[in-house]
Parts: structure tokens; sequence; C-alpha cells
């Protein structure tokens, strides 16, 4: 009897010894990400090895959330040791970071794995969403660029042909209003503007081969040639010309679409497999990449987060980057694309292995792939002061939709907004 309790105790000290032998990273996301996308991610990998455990911490609301979190942890030492961060929160925090020694440089990393391996499995523009200042401190976890999805259903009614989706703004108009001739129920077209953050401003500069902010990232120049106003002319004619609504959330806009009372929505490719199960066979339901107006310069801003590792323990380093190489791997990024439709940020997740024989089998999936080349950055302000900017900004841009300010005087209060602010 004392033998077998003796070798059940050496059992159970195996195993416990076995099991302190892993290193334990937490991880921080937000709470719409983790369940849909990081909980199956974490699973898959801490069962297809046995010598790291990742964890995530309690999630944050949103990306503006993470971002105060982040910063709060930053100044109270009680960073996670990686975490997702939103590509135009990213400078900032990289910044206030370095300087206390809080952020990890992927550099020695990345070409540890190799001659390469980089160009393998990432783009020039894809990788660089995760460089600050010159600096590689995150890697391309999640990305965006706007697309239309449209009801073809409607499209027939108004006898337009959606297998010819207008390819430029006054063909897009010219279909809105035919499409709003169906009935007062139905919505003409939605562009994501002033419903969450700056993402749908940016792409109206950078459609036009924009950018937000200079390239050492110090000065504020998203009105040079003429950009902020023809991007206010253009938010205005989203709503004579387009019928777009101003006081609708997502929620209703989403209820709106799926429910076949929306023609047209400029939405991120991230809600693609949401809105397909919604629509179920409800209606004919399309996506198409989307309109710019310089197609030879224009880019889109490239929503979505780098992922990031702040801990300065050796161990946790190389456990964190190991996790970080599986999500964003070209599996990680095919579990990611198919759960939820962003565009997967690894290369080799095109090849036939992987998402290649999906995305032509389902070209309504397909759309995101066919706008690599249009992936801009999304652009962070100088200061620490991106949110309280964006939100004066929101105000002034709601007001030129609604006729309550002029395009010329919204752009110059943009432009003002920006300045002051990003002193901070």
């Amino acid at each position: 009897m004392l033998k077998k309790l003796s070798l059940a105790m050496l059992m159970v000290s195996v195993s416990v010894v076995a099991a302190e032998a892993k290193t334990v990273i937490t991880c921080l996301t937000n709470s719409g990400h983790l369940t849909r996308q990081h909980e199956p991610l974490m699973k898959e990998f801490n069962e297809m090895q046995d010598e790291i455990e990742v964890k995530y911490a309690a999630p944050s609301k949103d990306y503006a959330d993470t971002h105060l979190k982040m910063m709060r942890a930053s100044a109270t030492d009680t960073l996670p040791d990686c975490a997702f961060e939103a590509y135009n929160q990213l400078p900032a925090l990289a910044r206030a970071m370095a300087k206390r020694g809080q952020i990890v440089d992927l550099k020695s990393l990345i070409e540890a794995e190799g001659e390469g391996w980089k160009e393998l499995n990432y783009t020039p523009g894809m990788i660089n969403l995760g460089r600050v200042d010159g600096v590689q401190y995150g890697m391309p976890f999640n990305a965006s660029v706007i697309q239309w999805y449209y009801n073809a259903d409607l499209f027939r009614q108004a006898g337009l042909n959606p297998d010819a989706f207008p390819q430029d703004w006054d063909g897009l108009f010219d279909a809105t209003k035919k499409i709003a001739a169906l009935g007062d129920d139905i919505t003409p077209m939605f562009m994501w503007m002033i419903n969450g953050d700056d993402w749908g401003f940016q792409t109206l500069i950078e459609m036009q081969g924009g950018a937000m902010v200079s390239e050492d990232g110090s000065k504020v120049v998203f009105d040079e040639n003429g950009h902020s106003l023809k991007a206010m002319e253009l938010a205005r004619r989203l709503v004579t010309e387009g019928g777009a609504l101003t006081d609708q959330d997502s929620s209703t806009q989403f209820t709106s679409f799926t429910e076949g009372k929306m023609g047209i929505w400029g939405l991120s490719p991230a809600g693609a497999r949401d809105m397909q199960e919604r629509v179920g066979n409800a209606f004919d339901l399309r996506s198409t990449t989307f309109t710019v107006w310089n197609d030879a310069d224009g880019t889109l801003p490239t929503g979505g987060n780098a992922a990031i590792i702040t801990t300065q323990d050796e161990e946790k380093v190389a456990a964190a980057w190991e996790y970080i190489k599986f999500v964003t791997g070209p599996r990680g990024q095919e579990v990611a694309a198919r759960i939820t439709g962003y565009l997967p940020t690894n290369r080799r997740t095109l090849d036939d292995e992987y998402l290649g024989k999906f995305y032509a089998e389902n070209p309504y999936y397909a759309t995101p792939i066919k706008q690599y080349d249009r992936a801009g950055p999304w652009y962070g302000y100088p200061g620490t002061q991106n949110q309280k900017i964006w939100s004066e900004q929101r105000s002034v841009i709601k007001s030129v939709m609604e006729g309550e300010t002029s395009p010329d005087d919204g752009a110059a209060q943009l432009k003002q907004i920006a300045e002051k602010l990003s002193k901070r």
C-alpha cells in the first residue's frame, strides 16, 4: 500500500513539474475579438504543443479601451505579456512605451527566423502596418480595407445590372437614386463615416492618394492638394445623392441591410460572416471592391490590429513570439479569415493549402484579397490625443453631411482640430 501511495505521489509530482515547466503568457484583446477569433486560436495553439500556455486577460470593450488600458498599465508597470493594438493607436502607445523600455523591437526575432522568412510570409505594405518610426514593434494580425456589400435583388428591381457594379462615384450615385425610387422604406446606401472611429474619414483622404500625416508623423497633411475639401464635398453627397442617413447606429444599419432594406453598404470585411449568416437565402448578397478616385495612387486605410510583445522576461518574449508567429502565420490567418472575413495578413494563406480554393469557390469572401495592393496605413496623429481629435472631428463631419456646415468650413475646422490637439 505504501509503495502504491508513493508511486501515486510520484506521478502527481511529475505532473506538477511538467505543468510548471510550461511558460505561461497572458495577452490582451477586446471582447468582440476574443470569443470569435482568439479563443479558437488560443485553444489550437495550446493543444499543438506542450511548452507554452496562452491565456487572455479580461478583455477590453473596444480598440479605444484597449489603448487606454495599455497606457494605464504602462504607467503602473502592470502590462500583459502581449497585446493586440489598433494600427492607428500603435504609434502613440509604442512611443510612450519605448521610452520606458516596455515594448519589444521585433527586428532580432524576425532575423532569427532566417533569410527570406519575412518576405515569404508578409508583403512590405502589410508588415509595415506594425512599424513605428522605422521600428518593427508589431506584427499584423487583423486587416481590413473598406469594401461594398450590396443587395443584388434591389439592383434588379431598380433596373440595374448587379453584375456591373458602378466603377466611379458618379455612377454609384446614379445607382443609389434609382434604388431610392423603390420606396420610402428603402435606404439606398450607407458608408462607415461617423459611426465609430475615423476609418471612414481616412478612407476619403487616402482614396485620393492623400495621407493624414507626413512620413515622419510630425505634421498634419490631409488638407494638401484639396483632399480634405473634396472629402467633405463627397461626405455631403453621400446624403444628398446617396440617401445615407446620419442618425443610425451600427446595429440599426446592420438590421436594415440584412433585412433587405438597404441597397449598398460600405463596411469592413470583418462582418462578412455575420452578415451572410443573418441574410441566409433572403436575398442575393454580394460584395465588391471599394470605389476610389485616384486609381493610380489611391489607397485605403487598413483597419485592424497588430500583435505586440510587452514583457521583458526573455523566456516569455520567446513564448509570445511563438504564439504571434502562429496567429499571424498561414494557419492562424486561415482560422481568423474563415471566422470573420478579415483580409489575411499572411500571403501564404492565399495558397490552395489554406484559403486559395475557398476564395476561388466563394467570391463573396474573396473581395478583400482583390484589394491587397490598396492596403495603406491607418494613421495616428502626433501626441496622445487621437481619440479626442476624432471626437471633435466627427461632430464637424456630421454637420457637413447634414448641410449645417459648408464643405469649405468643415475642411478648415478639421485641420484646426487636428493641429491643435496633436501638439499635446
